[in-house]
């Protein structure tokens, strides 16, 4: 058996030796637990060595009396020369082991790591908790902003889609042939070359921002002026009245910043309309537009007195008084307002237009009490008798039963909404059906209910109404038929008209 001296320790330095040693060799055996660092007490305690390793014997060792080596032998042998050590039979190591033993000592293995801790259940589940939110938390963030932003993309292409369905399948073609039947062109379309006669020059036109004349869902109306002559003389240099529309007050309507494709679609497409209609004096006429793709303006007549229905409300009291007092508006002026009124309805109904929207806000009043229809958004062209569409705003208290029940639209159900709006001049602006929800007015309607008569309202007005609210389209009365019957009111109507009636209905 291998013995080594050692030159400065002879226990812990020898027994690391040994034993690497015993790993690496397998002609050399060698119990190490004898020479465990647990036998030495101190550095000076007397150490224990097997038997035949005990450096006290003298015939495993140079040394009897001095177990340590001298640093000078130890040098030796890291210097090659004749080392120190023997084997149990006496017998000198080979060149091999020396070198392997030599190799073991400068070159000792590290040590190897402790040994993990082992955590209880808790913090071992605690952990993995902590590991699946983390991980968890993340990932569900990142699959909701997908989907949230999946979803904005989604709407933002139906979006693109219903706008360019919306011009293909609701404009139809108009069949009267006039050069106000073209289509938008120019500017507005993307083309470099404009040669629309509608066309105005933004530099001919001024716009006064701080003095707004009013606001929708989808658009903005602001004064303004027209530099020069309007385009509408250029399109029709015969028309009467051409002389009004040279360096003149304008109403400019134009979309708000945030306005989204299908807004623009039924600005150009409202645009689109005007220019198909003739000059009449009881429509909001088209002075012309501009063409701009990102902000096109649309220049109409302005109405100095603004809408009839705040009109009405603000001469309640005089009409009211108009009678007794002998001067102001009376319940006369209102039959005008009613014929006018229906003179221009006659004549959109003429051109095959359904205008939706027929309410005493969306009439507008000039400086000589000229009433005209405006708010054409709504207003579809159509050859057929019927026209049935579904979403947008809708004028429910207005509405006849047939479009509430199934959106369907027609002539008759533009007098249907004729005889609403009598009722709101001849009540002086009240709200249609002020006791009843929006969501109860189809049945109120199919109840056979109908509006009451107004105090000031004369008999056979209110039965031009009944006869619009009839519940079968097609025994309600054309707008011919309502022009011609307010034009034989108005005729045989004396100054007194209407204050009579009201007072004998009074308690």
């Amino acid at each position: 058996m291998l013995t080594m001296t050692h030159p400065t320790h002879p226990y812990s330095l020898a027994s690391s030796r040994v034993l690497l040693f015993h790993e690496q060799s397998k002609r050399l055996h060698f119990e190490p637990s004898t020479l465990s660092p647990s036998n030495y007490a101190t550095p000076h305690a007397a150490p224990t060595y097997p038997d035949h390793l005990d450096p006290r014997d003298g015939d495993s060792i140079q040394h009897k009396k001095d177990p340590y080596i001298g640093s000078d032998q130890w040098h030796s042998i890291l210097a090659n020369e004749k080392p120190y050590f023997y084997d149990s039979d006496e017998k000198e190591l080979t060149a091999s082991d020396k070198k392997k033993l030599k190799e073991m000592y400068n070159h000792p293995p590290l040590p190897l790591p402790p040994p993990p801790l082992k955590l209880n259940q808790e913090e071992e589940n605690a952990r993995s908790l902590a590991l699946a939110l983390g991980i968890g938390i993340p990932c569900l963030i990142v699959v909701i902003s997908g989907l949230v932003v999946g979803y904005f993309l989604y709407k933002r292409w139906r979006r693109k889609q219903r706008a360019g369905s919306i011009y293909a399948s609701n404009m139809p073609i108009v069949t009267n042939q006039n050069i106000y039947s073209k289509p938008l062109s120019g500017m507005l379309s993307g083309s470099s070359e404009n040669t629309d006669l509608w066309a105005l020059s933004r530099k001919d036109l001024e716009i006064s921002y701080e003095k707004k004349l009013g606001s929708g869902a989808f658009c903005n109306v602001f004064y303004g002026r027209i530099i020069g002559t309007a385009p509408i003389c250029t399109v029709n240099p015969n028309l009467i009245s051409a002389s009004r529309f040279k360096d003149c007050e304008v109403a400019i309507k134009m979309l708000p910043s945030f306005a989204d494709d299908i807004a623009r679609s039924d600005f150009q497409q409202e645009i689109n309309f005007m220019k198909s209609l003739n000059y009449h004096p009881h429509l909001v006429s088209m002075l012309g537009y501009v063409c701009d793709p990102k902000n096109p303006l649309l220049v109409v007549e302005y109405c100095s007195k603004g809408d009839l229905l705040h009109f009405i409300r603000e001469k309640k009291p005089e009409i009211m008084t108009a009678y007794e007092n002998g001067s102001g508006l009376r319940i006369r002026d209102l039959l005008s307002f009613s014929w006018q009124i229906s003179n221009g309805l006659e004549y959109l109904s003429s051109v095959g237009c359904i205008h939706r929207d027929i309410a005493l806000r969306n009439v507008l009043l000039d400086e000589s009490n000229t009433c005209k229809i405006g708010d054409f958004g709504l207003c579809r062209l159509t050859d057929n008798l019927l026209y049935t569409a579904r979403g947008g705003r809708l004028p429910l208290r207005w509405m006849a039963p047939e479009s509430l029940r199934s959106f369907e639209y027609s002539f008759q159900s533009d007098v249907w909404s004729y005889g609403i709006l009598l009722y709101e001049l001849f009540t002086f602006g009240e709200v249609p059906y002020g006791a009843v929800d929006n969501a109860e007015i189809l049945q109120y309607l199919e109840s056979g209910q109908r509006l009451e008569k107004p105090i000031f309202c004369p008999t056979e007005i209110y039965s031009i109404m009944m006869d619009c609210w009839k519940e079968n389209g097609s025994d309600r009365p054309s707008f011919s038929q309502i022009c011609n019957g307010f034009v034989q009111i108005i005729e045989s109507a004396q100054p007194d008209y209407g204050y009579v009636q009201a007072t004998a209905g009074e308690p």
